[in-house]
């Protein structure tokens, strides 16, 4: 007795570090400690998921605090870093975020190869805490080259989960089951079998498409036992189940009707010995908010169970984990209360159509919603261009409690019916412990190390002479507000600011005897940092196919190359760049006739000289890359036979006559700041080591004149920010070869509505342009002042 009495504390112990600290109210009061500081999470609904080179990807962004289970109106910036699909960071973009709130827009850069991209959403707080709550939106972008889809290699993971996450001998529980391809997606089976040693069949099982199923078992004492699983194909797997504990508790959940389930414990003989009539107790929690429930295995018992009113329950995930007498965590659960969480619903109609237009309503079937804050995606029926599988109930109801990857959690929140119901159950039950880990909680609560950002600071140099801290200097902002800033040993502060992208700053310096002057200022901003690298990432889904067989993605010949705005809108498209003799005498004169001069037009099409390159067809990367120590790095996108296969060549790049040894010089540089250039793509003059083309740029010889380009007053220095809050545009359709095309319905834009505000009566409107299409999608996410969600999608056909 005194060896099952050890191996009883052995097992009941190892979850946990050593505990010295034990009552009633410790894991409580360490569990409410540890949520003390509220969490949020962020929801990234964008208006399609495979998007053309040159397209806009246009978003909406949902900040919800879980705590509360309202928008987070303390949270004002949200940063979205763009990855690649082996998880390295292509670009980062911040957002000014209002009452719970973000909306923007991301363009397509024509250089990014075809594939897959993710969108990672966080914010500085987040930071706080060790579980990852940022937000993944993958998606994919064609560019001139085709995607390839990969071809699967039959190779399957089979996992064996009980439920509760115990495995006892000699004690009747529920056995989960898992089988994914390596890619982690689910592998649906025709029949699995389980054997004992004498080869007799104690269980039958069946997948979902999600390659989830489960059955009952009592694993006996000494009895090894075989699953055996047959796939479509007609292969059949064998794989051994783990052994079950000769201590332990199982533990199962199950629903018994709409207001009450029941939780059941099971042990065995040599358990029951250790524990007699001790008490355990049953946690129900989530976000800070718990309900404790005693447990008791009656004398000579090695069962009990508890039928509970859901009452006990929160609404939407809960977390219910079994902890023993001794207040350590044994067995734990999810379970999912949909009590009316998931009941708006609303409805689209067309009102009326006009000359170039449809005029389209979308009514709150429950008018008691009310105002509702939504963002709605228009796109034709045939699309599939949005491939969406999240929304805003797995986003913010689902993800943020499990550990791990979740294949297309949308489809357990759209049409829920009963079945779905059980198939979500399923999925958490063979998820297992949830994503909080109770070594963590019991260390202690998450300091308090990150603040909400709430703008940013801009910290100013002034590089003029003979400047004091008696004098003032004054800045004008974009939307007509000044400030008089103080000066400190020639620096100085602009605290909590929002400074978007592209825009100018105008500073005037104000001399103690009160005269104005000009002064020369340099600018450094702290934008929230972004991660280099991501790990949640998850490849495409790859179907099985014939090793002779090839499928690809073809790029559509779509957009017009002079793309311009539907519905009244305005676009600037760039001109053809003038070719004209420039009189600098640092330009040879038989390169005079072909350089590009820089003109004003460029300047606000092209904002940066690394857009210039990029739009002539190279390759260009911004920003430290892994492995690099270099901001910018631009190459050829077509492989060169000079320099060996699969290697696409770098340019040689003149500033001035001289030759660039990298290209950091180019990080950020303003078109503004160049006379003209030249770029030879067949690198003429230069040789074998030109096989990436020659690129010539001159910088004006006198330095841009803020007072004639802008009409201010000569003691104006303005300052165009080169990096900050990414601009809120207004949203264009852009110019479609035909809107009765293939590849319209396929992959075409119709509408995005990035804010729609329903009335009290839970009624809006707005206008789409008519592309004479007889049936559209409307796909719509959106969240209320009260923090309750609507997640829908509809058909409407055009009469």
């Amino acid at each position: 007795m005194h060896r099952i009495s050890l191996l009883f504390l052995i097992l009941f112990s190892n979850i946990l570090l050593a505990q010295t600290e034990i009552g009633d109210n410790f894991v409580k009061d360490k569990f409410l400690k540890y949520f003390e500081l509220p969490r949020e999470s962020v929801f990234l609904h964008t208006n399609k998921t495979t998007y053309i080179a040159n397209e806009e990807v246009w978003l909406k962004g949902y900040v919800y605090n879980r705590h509360n289970s309202k928008p987070f109106s303390q949270t004002t910036t949200v940063h979205v870093g763009l990855y690649n699909v082996d998880g390295k960071k292509f670009n980062d973009y911040h957002f000014k975020a209002r009452d719970g709130y973000f909306k923007g827009s991301i363009a397509v850069d024509s250089m990014l190869a075809s594939g897959e991209y993710y969108l990672r959403t966080s914010t500085n707080w987040m930071k706080n805490f060790k579980e990852d709550d940022s937000f993944v939106q993958k998606i994919t972008i064609l560019n001139e080259k085709s995607i390839e889809k990969a071809k699967s290699v039959k190779e399957y993971d089979i996992q064996f989960l009980p439920e509760g996450g115990n495995l006892v001998e000699d004690a009747p529980g529920v056995m989960g089951v898992k089988v994914t391809d390596i890619n982690g997606y689910g592998v649906r089976i025709v029949e699995g079998s389980i054997f004992d040693t004498d080869n007799t069949q104690v269980a039958r099982f069946y997948t979902s498409i999600f390659g989830l199923g489960k059955f009952n078992f009592n694993p006996k004492a000494g009895t090894t036992y075989v699953a055996k699983i047959e796939f479509s194909d007609g292969s059949v797997q064998t794989t051994t189940i783990q052994k079950p504990s000769a201590i332990g508790i199982s533990f199962s959940v199950k629903n018994v009707d709409d207001d009450r389930f029941i939780i059941s414990l099971t042990t065995n003989a040599a358990t029951k010995a250790v524990i007699k009539e001790q008490q355990f107790y049953l946690l129900i929690h989530k976000d800070g908010h718990a309900n404790r429930i005693p447990i008791t295995f009656p004398k000579n018992k090695l069962f009990v169970s508890k039928v509970l009113n859901k009452e006990v329950l929160n609404k939407g995930m809960n977390i219910l984990t079994l902890f023993n007498p001794d207040g350590k965590p044994i067995a734990e659960r999810l379970v999912f209360n949909n009590s009316d969480l998931l009941d708006s619903q609303l409805e689209v109609s067309k009102l009326s159509t006009e000359e170039d237009s449809l005029s389209i309503q979308v009514k709150l079937l429950d008018a008691s919603k009310g105002m509702q804050n939504l963002s709605v995606s228009v796109l034709p029926e045939k699309t599939i261009s949005n491939n969406n599988q999240n929304s805003i109930y797995s986003a913010l109801y689902l993800k943020p409690y499990i550990r791990g990857f979740i294949e297309n959690p949308r489809y357990y929140f759209r049409d829920v019916t009963e079945k779905k119901e059980d198939e979500l159950d399923l999925l958490l039950m063979t998820q297992g412990w949830s994503k909080y880990d109770w070594n963590d909680i019991f260390k202690g609560p998450p300091g308090q190390f990150y603040e909400f950002e709430n703008g940013i600071d801009l910290e100013g140099t002034i590089y003029s002479k003979g400047v004091t801290s008696e004098d003032k200097l004054l800045v004008s902002f974009p939307d007509g507000r000044s400030r008089y800033l103080d000066i400190l040993e020639n620096r100085f502060l602009i605290q909590k600011n929002f400074p978007i992208k592209g825009e100018g700053l105008d500073f005037t310096l104000i001399v103690k005897n009160g005269k104005l002057a000009k002064p020369n200022i340099g600018l450094n901003m702290k934008l929230g940092t972004i991660p280099d690298e991501m790990d949640t990432i998850w490849k495409e889904k790859i179907a099985f196919e014939n090793e002779n067989s090839s499928k690809e993605i073809k790029v559509p010949d779509l957009i017009f190359s002079d793309n311009t705005i539907n519905l009244n809108e305005v676009t600037v498209v760039e001109d053809k760049v003038k070719t004209t003799v420039v009189k600098n005498s640092l330009i040879p004169k038989y390169l005079a006739s072909r350089m590009t001069e820089v003109t004003e037009r460029l300047e606000f099409s092209l904002p940066f000289v690394t857009d210039i390159i990029r739009s002539r067809g190279y390759n260009v990367m911004e920003g430290l890359q892994f492995g690099s120590i270099s901001r910018v790095f631009i190459n050829s996108i077509t492989p060169s036979s000079f320099s060996g296969a699969n290697m696409y060549p770098v340019p040689i790049i003149y500033l001035n006559n001289a030759r660039l040894p990298n290209f950091d010089v180019l990080y950020k540089m303003p078109t503004n700041e160049i006379e003209s250039f030249l770029i030879d793509k067949t690198g003429a003059g230069e040789g074998a080591r030109g096989a990436g083309g020659v690129i010539r740029i001159y910088t004006r010889r006198l330095p841009r004149d803020y007072n004639d380009q802008y009409g201010r007053d000569e003691n104006v220095f303005k300052y165009i920010l080169k990096e900050g809050f990414e601009p809120v545009k207004k949203f264009y359709t852009p110019k479609y070869t035909s809107y009765l095309s293939n590849e319209f319905e396929n992959f075409g834009t119709i509408h995005w509505v990035p804010e729609l505000k329903t009335d009290e009566n839970g009624i809006a409107t707005f206008k789409i342009l008519n592309t004479l299409q007889n049936n559209i999608n409307f796909y719509i996410e959106g969240m209320g002042a009260d923090g309750s969600l609507i997640s829908a999608e509809q058909n409407l056909v055009i009469d």
